[in-house]
């Protein structure tokens, strides 16, 4: 699951434009706050840019977060989109 979502939010900012997320990892996290377990973010596709003790720098590149599947996914919306009705109902 938290993976989708995070490929949810990175289509959603490719989309806008936007080339990676950054984001600071807890690397001791015990309990939820406002910083997310490193160990998550490096789970789910981020790397370490900024290597430190407790709080390192992580970064996502979205080009490689949005999978394959939403590709072609995107791609049949844009052709199916571009089809008129009409043409594709005319009988034979």
């Amino acid at each position: 699951l938290g993976r989708m979502l995070v490929q949810g939010v990175a289509k959603d900012l490719t989309r806008r434009g936007v080339k990676a997320i950054e984001a600071f990892g807890d690397l001791k996290w015990e309990e939820p706050g406002c910083v997310l377990p490193a160990d998550y973010l490096l789970a789910v596709g981020f790397k370490t840019v900024r290597p430190h003790l407790r709080f390192p720098r992580l970064r996502l590149e979205l080009k490689t977060a949005v999978s394959w599947r939403e590709d072609v996914e995107v791609a049949l919306e844009r052709l199916l989109g571009s089809m008129s009705p009409e043409r594709a109902l005319r009988p034979v």
